[in-house]
């Protein structure tokens, strides 16, 4: 198994590595964004091709000793080394590009429904029209992909409720495929995840990325979710009546949150 090379996207560095004559794309568990994220790859892509979305099919794999990178970036090494042993990994497509601003614009939203309610239920709060999350393959198909930013584990696990932060909610509205939706729409979504096998699902996700415990609590609290129809609509009313961020109070919110960062770092520095 060897690297081959890898992109260069934010902070992870996916790789693609070569076994045989297979190539994979490996999203490195120590690049991505959370300590939920390969949960939330994994949970999203498998729900996403449950139901009928072109999303990518998420495999595991695991990175040892053996594998061949020393050619690699050093910066991409040693993210390698920090990520050995179980990664997320995708089936690598040659020729395939993200969808741009300008082919964003020319999408018919409506045909994205599916995608909004996937993210809504998933919380993802990465898809923006900056950064669209969709892949474009040589023939035409629109690939939706990443959930490594989704907050659903932080509710599963954690036993916080990110669906009711503000901050939260105003980035679902930023969503490029924010709509309003019909009733029948959404309660057909609903009945389509309902009838995913959740079982299946966790079951194979490793014991270490997700043990046995942990595994029971996910599954008795997806029922319950399931049984309250994922408190979709609740949250879609919530997004509604939730007023997106002005330009004046984003700036605003930067600036205090760079001299918190600012204070901080000076106060660390004189700490003896």
């Amino acid at each position: 198994m060897k690297v081959i090379s890898y992109k260069s996207k934010g902070n992870s560095f996916p790789i693609v590595i070569q076994e045989e004559n297979k190539k994979f794309l490996v999203k490195l568990n120590a690049g991505l964004s959370g300590e939920h994220s390969l949960l939330g790859e994994w949970f999203g892509n498998k729900i996403g091709e449950s139901i009928g979305l072109n999303t990518r099919i998420p495999q595991w794999i695991t990175l040892t000793n053996t594998l061949n990178y020393k050619d690699i970036y050093i910066e991409v090494r040693e993210l390698i080394h920090k990520s050995l042993g179980t990664n997320i990994a995708f089936e690598y497509y040659e020729n395939i590009e993200e969808l741009n601003l300008v082919e964003l614009s020319k999408v018919e939203i409506a045909k994205f429904a599916d995608v909004y309610l996937l993210d809504i239920l998933m919380l993802n709060i990465d898809r923006t029209i900056q950064n669209p999350n969709l892949l474009k393959m040589k023939n035409g198909t629109i690939l939706i992909s990443d959930f490594d930013s989704s907050l659903v584990f932080n509710e599963l696990l954690n036993n916080t409720k990110p669906s009711n932060n503000k901050r939260v909610l105003q980035c679902l509205k930023s969503n490029p495929f924010y709509q309003e939706l019909e009733k029948l729409n959404i309660d057909a979504f609903i009945k389509r995840v309902n009838q995913v096998d959740f079982n299946k699902i966790i079951n194979e996700i490793p014991l270490e990325v997700l043990n046995t415990e942990n595994k029971s609590i996910i599954l008795s609290k997806i029922e319950s979710k399931k049984l309250n129809n994922w408190h979709l609509k609740e949250t879609l009313l919530n997004i509604e009546k939730t007023t997106l961020e002005s330009e004046n109070d984003r700036h605003l919110r930067t600036r205090v949150n760079r001299e918190k960062l600012e204070g901080l770092t000076n106060t660390t520095k004189y700490v003896r």
